[in-house]
Parts: structure tokens; C-alpha cells; sequence
């Protein structure tokens, strides 16, 4: 086969090839998980995934698109805007500025979470941005950029410390989400990195200004894109489609018109005198992700996993709260879902056993709230 199938047929246990004494596991092309990491920066990583079955692998890059959290602008309070650009259109491109979100899955509450009305520290961070051109030249524009978004203390944050009383009484869980909060939360990314160029927002002449408030909340890409902490992540198998699960459209030569990709050196060339293989199957997947840079990328894949794991985990249960037969319950009345025994053509026993643990406003002088409309995120 392809990938890493010349590991498929030894026998091990905990990562060392069987000996005497041992309980020989044959291992399958989609009962040993394995992970390659080829390349890894802040913004990208690519890298293979192998034993697996080709819906894990999809579901692996679904959640990592779909539902790894991050923090970004939901709301936005216009309390000034004599630009020519609209306040829906403005609000549009705030929530699409990704703001860095380190840390967040502990280190912000959702919305529904919280006990606060209008949002708080805990659930929400500020953002202001005051730009005015009033004195500039006449006939040259100015930029208005993400740089320019500063982050003001949002209200219902901790009481500062009384040098002569007590401490202030913090709950176990506000105290968890204070410790976990990262300085940097919801600041633009690339702000102050000469590197990185700040996104463009809007741009005035001379005499104009903008000045408004917003809600950063945490959420999922499953509500909105712009939550997204991946630019784009995708992965190929079979690149010698030995498989033929593609048919190549071409005028003359298909080797020519359709080059092969970079990830072809990691497998042999198909041989053209074998016969065609009806029984294979994928067992390596190669990925590549890119992320917006709110999150760094190895945390988006690793929080992908753990998400992934947490909801198998959830599956198992239900299934087992249907059948009314809890794993002890099983192996007494050998009913229900039972791990096979080890006799060398299972998994062993424990193959489910564990705690799978996871991780609008108008013009003029009344001022209005404008955003997305995302109102899952909103009581």
C-alpha cells in the first residue's frame, strides 16, 4: 500500500516489537495512529497522519477549522462616523481583524456562560478606536488600520488588592479564568510587528473622524468564519493515485498536465505490472495548515485533537446510556459494547475504558450598536 503500510505488518506492544512474553496486537492500516511533523512555525505546520480512517483525518480537519475557539469583534458602538464608508460596512471589516487569542479556552468564559447582562472581564474584551483627521492636508487621505485598535479594560474585572484589608473574595472559577488570561488577549495581530502589515479599515479626508467601542467575544468558525483560527488547512493522500479514487482530465499526456505533488517522494511509485489492488485502502494523510496567527498553529492542531478525542469520548457514553450497560456491567453480563478479548485478532480489552478528557447602527447623532448578527453567541 502507500504511506506507512511497511509498519502495518509487525506486532507491538507499547511501542516495542512483541517478544515472548508479550500479547501480540496485529497492527492494521487504520488501528495505529501515527503523526510525522515535516514543518512547524507560528503560521504553518505540515504534517503526516497515518493509520487512521480517511473520516477521522476529515474529521481532524474539520475541527480544527470549526471549532477551536478564538476571540473576535462582535459589536461595535458607533459614537462617531463621518466617513463616507458605512457603519454596517465598517463593523463588517472589524469582525474579520483577527485578534490575538492565546490561551482562550481558559482563559475567557463564553457568553452563555456568564453571569453578567452586558458582558464583562470574564466573557468580553474591549476594544476602542478614535482616529481623527480634522487638521490634516487638504487632498491627501489618511489611513485608518488594525494598529490603531487599542484594548480598554472591560467592566466587572477583579478588585485591584486592599494593602489594609483582606484579600477580595475571587470564585475558584473567576480565579481560573485570571490566571489563564494572557497579557495579549484580543490585541490585533501584528500590531507593533514592523513585519507584519496591518489590515486596512477604512480611509479619511480631511475634517473626518471615527470613534467606537467593541465587543470581543469568544466563539467558533460553526457561528461565524471570521472566529476561524486557520486560513486554510488541507491534506492529500494517495498522491501516485494508486487507488484511482480520481480520474485525471488531460489532452495529451496526464503525467505532463497533472505534476505531482511534493508529498510523492514519501511513497513509491506504483509498479505497472502489479494488479490493481481492490481491497486498499488510504493510511497516510498528508496536512498542511495555515493559521490567521490569533492562534499559533501547533496549539490549533493539538486543541483539534483533544476537541476530537473529548467528543468520541461523548459518543461512547451515549451509546452506552442507550444500551443501559456501563463498561463493569458489561463484563459481567457480557452485553452490550464489550472490548474483544486479546487473542490476537482484537484490540484487547480496554479499548473503550478511560475518561476521554479534552480539552446596527445609523448615521447621525444617536449612537447604535452594529455587528454580525451572530446571536448564538448572545442572550
Amino acid at each position: 500500500m502507500n504511506g506507512y503500510s511497511h509498519l502495518n505488518g509487525a506486532s507491538y506492544q507499547n511501542g516495542d516489537a512483541t517478544s515472548s512474553n508479550s500479547v501480540a496486537v496485529p497492527l492494521g492500516s487504520t488501528n495505529q495512529p501515527r503523526l510525522m511533523l515535516r514543518n512547524l512555525t507560528d503560521t504553518e505546520a505540515t504534517f503526516h497522519l497515518s493509520g487512521v480512517e480517511m473520516g477521522l483525518a476529515n474529521s481532524l480537519r474539520r475541527v480544527m477549522v470549526a471549532e477551536v475557539p478564538t476571540v473576535c469583534i462582535d459589536q461595535v458602538l458607533f459614537l462617531q462616523n463621518t466617513t463616507p464608508i458605512p457603519d454596517e460596512m465598517l463593523a463588517h471589516r472589524l469582525g474579520m481583524v483577527p485578534l490575538i487569542s492565546t490561551n482562550v479556552a481558559r482563559g475567557l468564559r463564553y457568553t452563555r456562560d456568564c453571569e453578567c447582562d452586558e458582558g464583562c472581564y470574564y466573557c468580553m474584551v474591549t476594544l476602542r478606536l478614535k482616529v481623527s483627521n480634522l487638521n490634516g492636508i487638504s487632498g491627501q487621505f489618511m489611513s485608518v488600520t488594525s494598529d490603531m485598535l487599542e484594548v480598554i479594560p472591560s467592566p466587572g474585572g477583579p478588585v485591584p488588592q486592599n494593602p489594609y484589608g483582606p484579600p477580595p473574595a475571587v470564585s475558584p472559577d473567576d480565579q481560573d479564568i485570571i490566571s489563564n488570561r494572557d497579557p495579549s488577549l484580543g490585541q490585533p495581530v501584528g500590531k507593533g510587528n514592523p513585519g507584519i502589515p496591518p489590515i486596512l479599515l477604512a480611509k479619511m479626508s480631511r475634517g473626518q473622524e471615527i470613534e467606537l467601542l467593541c465587543k470581543a467575544y469568544k466563539g467558533i468558525a460553526k457561528y461565524h468564519a471570521k472566529w476561524s483560527p486557520l486560513s486554510t488547512v488541507a491534506y492529500e493522500y494517495d498522491p501516485y493515485n494508486k487507488l484511482r479514487h480520481t480520474t485525471y482530465w488531460y489532452e495529451e499526456d496526464p503525467s505532463v498536465e497533472w505534476p505531482l505533488s511534493s508529498n510523492a517522494g514519501f511513497e513509491a511509485p506504483p509498479d505497472p505490472s502489479e494488479p490493481f489492488d481492490y481491497d486498499a485502502v488510504p493510511s497516510t494523510y498528508y496536512f498542511t495548515a495555515e493559521s490567521v496567527g490569533s492562534v499559533p498553529v501547533r496549539s490549533v492542531v493539538e486543541q483539534g485533537l483533544d476537541i476530537l478525542a473529548e467528543s468520541l469520548g461523548k459518543v461512547i457514553l451515549a451509546v452506552q446510556k442507550e444500551t443501559g450497560v456501563d463498561e463493569d456491567e458489561a463484563e459481567d453480563a457480557d452485553e452490550g459494547m464489550v472490548a474483544p478479548d486479546l487473542n490476537g485478532n482484537g484490540y484487547g480489552a480496554g479499548a473503550y475504558g478511560g475518561d476521554q478528557g479534552g480539552v446596527g447602527g445609523g448615521y447621525g447623532a444617536t449612537p447604535g450598536w452594529a455587528g454580525s448578527g451572530m446571536s448564538p453567541l448572545r442572550r
